[in-house]
């Protein structure tokens, strides 16, 4: 996807570029003059400000900066600036960052330091596009938004029957539907029958990397809300899933009721929002899974089954499971 010069300057994208080093404002300037108007700043406080005198498609901010940080500066842009896209830069494995990125600022891409100069300007045409499509109200960017009820149950995928357990005891008091898986399998199983909302997700499930299915789940059905509610914190892991996955929370185990509880309802009030206006659902869109990757995973989930019901692996292909293969393909669009 490449993006051309536009004559119409009312059809441009007009992106602020925030951080404290001059060299580096002068860099985004010159590599994304050319497709969109740009705006630096060289503070979140002067970005502020800027904010709120202007419209902005895009807010791409550096994390580290003296005063106002950059997860903080684009946590104050979601209730300023609702329909601008957030885009975080950063030149560390700064896991507290990434996760307040994603906890916080609800960010559409978090980008490493140094950018790839062929990739940064396609993200940032694409986030322009999406800001144009559809706009969340700034109540709705609230943090403590009245929560909202609503049919469309949550899914659990844990293999350890205690968090189950701690889940349903912390949601005890709240009305709302909770299927469990703690397979991939049953979890396939769950997500092709029932119309799910939230999907709450442990990174790996019975020894295989669940991530993947959040991220072509994601791709097919950007509806849905995913928050992962891991004991595992891998910058590189969540920054896969923020890129890929577009995931709305990630929540530390052990499970807190309190918290969990109101990561929650703010994520039944996201899901409610993306279901009521399918266009807020596209500024969470993420590119399809390469078929080979979506091939990967199906074999993977075949062999598992295989070995958990201590059946022999078949001479060729996945036949033995064919039922679970075929509600993965249905389910993925495969």
């Amino acid at each position: 996807m490449t993006h051309a010069a536009q004559p119409d300057s009312s059809q441009r994208g007009k992106v602020l570029c925030v951080d404290d080093e001059p060299g580096i404002l002068r860099a985004l300037d010159w590599l994304l003059r050319r497709h969109f108007d740009v705006v630096t700043a060289n503070s979140g406080e002067m970005a502020m400000d800027l904010i709120r005198d202007n419209d902005f498609d895009v807010i791409i901010s550096d994390q580290r900066m003296p005063g106002m940080t950059g997860v903080e500066l684009l946590k104050a842009a979601r209730q300023l600036a609702p329909r601008a896209m957030r885009i975080l830069l950063t030149g560390y494995s700064d896991l507290q960052a990434v996760l307040a990125s994603v906890n916080e600022g609800e960010v559409f891409r978090f980008i490493n330091k140094p950018w790839n100069v062929d990739e940064l300007p396609v993200v940032v045409g694409q986030a322009v596009g999406l800001s144009r499509t559809a706009a969340p109200r700034v109540e709705d960017e609230q943090e403590d938004a009245a929560p909202q009820r609503l049919a469309d149950p949550i899914l659990l995928v844990d293999g350890d029957a205690s968090v189950h357990q701690a889940f349903d005891d912390a949601l005890e008091e709240v009305a709302v539907t909770v299927f469990h898986a703690r397979t991939l399998a049953e979890a396939l199983e769950v997500l092709d029958r029932e119309q799910i909302g939230v999907l709450v997700s442990e990174v790996r499930v019975g020894g295989f990397d669940a991530t993947r299915l959040i991220r072509m789940l994601k791709a097919k059905q950007p509806e849905i809300v995913s928050v992962i509610l891991s004991g595992e914190h891998d910058a590189e892991t969540i920054t896969s899933l923020i890129n890929q996955g577009q995931i709305y929370r990630y929540v530390p185990k052990p499970v807190r009721a309190g918290y969990m509880r109101l990561v929650v309802s703010s994520a039944q009030n996201k899901h409610r929002q993306m279901r009521d206006n399918p266009e807020l659902a596209g500024r969470h869109e993420v590119e399809a899974v390469p078929a080979w990757q979506a091939e990967e995973m199906e074999q993977d989930l075949a062999r598992g089954e295989r070995r958990r019901a201590g059946a022999p692996e078949p001479a060729s292909g996945v036949g033995l499971l064919q039922g679970i293969v075929t509600t993965f393909r249905r389910l993925l669009g495969r």
